[in-house]
């Protein structure tokens, strides 16, 4: 199996653990919601800022900060690069540095958390029975732009170095047996 189909694969595991984290966020909203929190709660998300922040607070950092840190290890893996025997080192081979990784990884999930403020300020204007703004469809546009970039830096070349990797300075790599 090639590097960017393993590099896929492992991604699609790797948002098998954010689906069990987002099951575990829908939980304890619920249980949240259930309890005298409510007003607490529901004026966290009151606004489209409120909501983005967040959202940025329980789900976008722990995710960054999941591929961080676990990439930034000895194994510099997450899950689904264990299971799919790869790894993330920096260009000369060592083991990938922190602050490197924490960038990447940010990078990597910058049209996710695009995304995630676009469609705030989307469903608070639409409540609002306000017309969203026409940068909504310029930013969802940017959002699959950048996508788009980072799957064509994905396939191209030999290296197979995406551009949030390029930034880093990293590269994912073969580890283990069975390569």
């Amino acid at each position: 199996m090639n590097l960017v189909i393993r590099r896929l694969l492992a991604f699609g595991l790797d948002y098998l653990v954010i689906f069990g984290y987002l099951v575990v966020l829908a939980g304890v909203s619920i249980g949240v919601l259930s309890s005298g929190l409510r007003g607490a709660y529901s004026a966290a998300w009151s606004t489209a800022w409120s909501a983005e922040l967040m959202g940025f607070l329980l789900l976008t950092l722990p995710v960054v900060l999941y591929f961080a840190i676990l990439e930034s290890t000895t194994a510099g893996a997450t899950l689904g690069k264990r299971v799919l025997r790869l790894g993330v080192r920096a260009l000369d081979g060592t083991q990938f540095r922190f602050h490197r990784s924490l960038l990447m990884s940010a990078v990597k999930f910058l049209p996710w958390e695009l995304a995630h403020f676009t469609i705030w300020h989307y469903v608070y204007a639409t409540t609002a029975r306000a017309q969203p703004a026409a940068w909504t469809m310029i930013s969802l546009g940017f959002v699959y732009m950048l996508v788009a970039a980072y799957l064509i830096t994905l396939a191209a070349g030999r290296s197979h170095r995406t551009i949030y990797d390029r930034l880093a300075g990293s590269s994912v790599v073969f580890i283990g047996s069975g390569s």
